[in-house]
């Protein structure tokens, strides 16, 4: 489903304001398009048979995309920064009611884009629609397990309702709809609310025929691309669904888009930063370091006294994040969306006294030099360029870095082919043969040791898996269902009690933390050497099979990945939730060694489903990406040694020119290690 038209939203007058705070950014990117020429400049003129590794290069240093994920409360303000952070303040709705469970990524000056696709909306599956229709989702499964059964009822009347909405505004599509995509030429407000708000429920009933919240039900992700000629770089922001919301369909989706994310950014309120109900957002974020992790302090604006509130505030929340040692040293910046919106749009006639008094006393205590152009000021005393400062560090001191070693791999790597190439040639010109050469034997060979390097890479992760990490969960799960059963047994004993006694599983999830950390370390370890052993085994083929003799001669392995934080230990359990079940559970204390191992029994099982999604999802997605790794270098190298053998009776006949030779395009791969070198 697309529009005829493509369009981009209205652009807004000061958006050469977002360049402040992503300098680094834009300058990394700048260095990419500037080697990304040299190669194609050098794709242009090199042999025929060379094109191919030259284009899969220029698209490798294209795959790079940064991307940052906003997670908070609902109403934190996450939407409103999303809109600043993208020029376009009225283009997501935030003043309308909560969003469904979407997940919405703004791609800003994206590199793969295709041009005609502005926007793209997918809807669950049947599956999922399914799970939260029967199960009512991961709470619905808690609270039959804590025996919460007015919980679940609510939340089987919640799915209902919004079964129910669905069919009635979309009919006999809705069954279609599950599982597709829509995609549109073009991106605008009207188009976003039809799509991912709620609506406006007097709004639906004075006028049945609103197209606002049509789609939203079924809604499970939503894409936008926007070109901003003035954002130097490319970023994509995924704002989430709010964590405090009893529907916990949200909370799963928030933790996949998590799980796909490089960079956090908490968006806390200045009016309740980090109190109780953000427990569920500091579960989330103590599975990351602090290099990985913003806190973005929001609304400082309805502050009456910002000046000497934030620093109070600041206070608050370290002493709150004491308890987590990963996030001891996490960057905390304050700011408002608002004045970010005011300073994007010059306009600030929304502001009555106490506004403009909250921005005067922080424009006097914020430590900014104050600037003749008052939007530009505003836009510093916003926190907006200061956040986007912190974003462009870590990407690029951390995640640049990585693509940079995986370019500088593959340029190693075409460096060895175009070696290769000449190699040939001169045995060519020589009438020397290609010792050893039997094609078809070869081909048997490569595809016999790709299947046994695939084979060994499979085992390896497996067998860590299955005799070094679960059975390391496994005394985990066992020491701590012994220990909440022991504590159980004290409280009950303790007639003084007078406080319901809760279980803190905070312990736990560290425990859990460190076993996946430690794993984690000790499989990329392993992996990447069988990825040098599968680089020393092609460098061996080219030398015994190809009869290639040359100094150094050697293929590059590429770099395993990285080992992302384990955010599905932060999802809520049973344990967690403090609901009325408990209090029941509390007060009847009839038998206490019944009721102690009835509370283990729940435990167990809580603590099982966190080990089951350790497991299952997420070491599953990494020994994917392992998989894939491998895999795609298994495909460049096999490629090209076929490639070379079917070149050899062209390299005799002298039909191949040499225009770029391996000594040529050192000089290239030098300039480029000194061009893309992070400072």
């Amino acid at each position: 489903m697309s529009a005829v038209e493509t369009t981009e939203p209205e652009q807004r007058l000061n958006q050469k304001l977002l360049c402040q705070g992503s300098e680094k950014l834009g300058q990394f990117f700048e260095k990419l398009d500037t080697l990304r020429g040299d190669i194609e400049a050098q794709g242009k003129v090199v042999d025929p048979s060379m094109v191919r590794q030259f284009n899969n290069l220029a698209r490798k240093i294209d795959r790079f995309e940064a991307s940052v994920t906003l997670v908070g409360q609902v109403k934190a303000g996450k939407t409103a920064l999303t809109n600043v952070l993208s020029g376009n303040v009225a283009l997501l709705p935030s003043d309308v009611n909560p969003w469904t469970s979407v997940v919405t990524s703004v791609h800003l000056n994206a590199r793969n884009a295709k041009p005609k696709t502005r926007a793209a909306f997918t809807f669950f599956d049947d599956t999922e629609w399914d799970g939260m229709v029967k199960g009512g989702g991961r709470l619905g499964e808690l609270a039959r397990r804590a025996g919460a059964e007015d919980d679940l009822e609510k939340l089987r009347q919640q799915v209902s309702e919004m079964r129910q909405t669905a069919r009635e505004r979309l009919g006999g599509k809705f069954e279609a709809l599950l599982g597709k995509t829509h995609k549109y030429g073009y991106v605008d407000a009207e188009l976003m609310e039809r799509y991912v708000c709620l609506g406006d429920p007097d709004e639906l009933e004075e006028n049945p025929t609103s197209q606002q919240g049509r789609f939203s039900d079924l809604t499970k992700s939503a894409d936008i691309w926007l070109d901003i000629p003035e954002f130097k770089g490319a970023l994509m922001i995924r704002d989430t669904p709010g964590v405090n919301d009893t529907f916990m369909v949200r909370e799963q989706i928030t933790i996949r888009a998590l799980r796909g994310s490089k960079i956090c950014v908490v968006v806390l309120s200045a009016n309740e930063a980090l109190n109780t109900t953000d427990l569920a957002l500091v579960r989330l974020i103590s599975n990351y370091d602090d290099r990985q992790v913003i806190l973005f302090v929001n609304r400082i604006d309805e502050l009456p006294h910002p000046g000497t509130q934030v620093p109070e505030i600041l206070g608050s929340i370290r002493t709150t994040l004491r308890s987590y040692p990963s996030l001891k040293d996490v960057t905390v910046v304050f700011g408002s969306a608002r004045w970010a919106e005011m300073a994007l749009t010059s306009d600030y006639s929304g502001m009555d006294e106490e506004a403009v008094a909250a921005l005067a006393d922080w424009s006097k205590n914020s430590g900014f030099a104050r600037e003749r152009n008052r939007d530009s000021f505003v836009w510093k005393l916003s926190g907006v360029p200061t956040l986007m400062e912190a974003v462009s560090d870590c990407i690029v001191d951390q995640y640049g870095q990585r693509h940079l070693e995986k370019v500088e791999a593959a340029l190693q790597n075409l460096t060895a082919d175009l070696e290769t190439k000449d190699a040939l040639a001169e045995m060519a010109q020589t009438a020397q043969p290609m010792v050893n050469l039997d094609v078809p034997k070869l081909r048997r060979d490569v595809g016999d040791m790709r299947k046994e390097i695939s084979a060994e890479l499979d085992a390896l992760m497996t067998d860590l898996r299955d005799r070094e990490f679960m059975p390391v969960l496994d005394q985990i799960k066992q020491a701590h269902v012994e220990e909440a059963r022991q504590e159980l047994l004290a409280a009950f004993v303790d007639k003084s009690a007078q406080e319901e006694w809760v279980y803190d599983a905070a312990p736990l999830r560290g425990r859990l933390r460190r076993a996946y950390e430690e794993f984690g370390e000790s499989i990329s370890r392993k992996v990447a050497a069988q990825y040098e052993d599968a680089a020393a085994r092609f460098t061996t083929i080219y030398q015994d099979r190809l009869g290639i003799e040359i100094a150094d001669f050697a293929f590059n392995a590429p770099p395993a990945p990285d080992v992302p934080p384990p955010v599905v230990l932060g999802k809520t359990i049973a344990i967690d939730l403090s609901s009325n079940w408990w209090g029941r559970w509390w007060q009847r204390r009839r038998n206490i060694k019944t009721n102690a191992e009835d509370y283990a029994t729940l435990i167990d099982a809580e603590i099982q489903t966190m080990i089951d999604d350790l497991c299952n999802s997420q070491v599953d997605d990494l020994f994917a990406d392992f998989r894939a790794v491998l895999d795609k270098f298994l495909d460049e190298r096999c490629s090209a040694i076929f490639e070379f053998v079917c070149m050899a009776p062209m390299l005799a006949s002298k039909t191949v020119s040499k225009t770029t030779r391996a000594a040529d395009f050192k000089a290239l791969y030098r300039r480029a290690l000194d061009l893309t070198a992070v400072e």
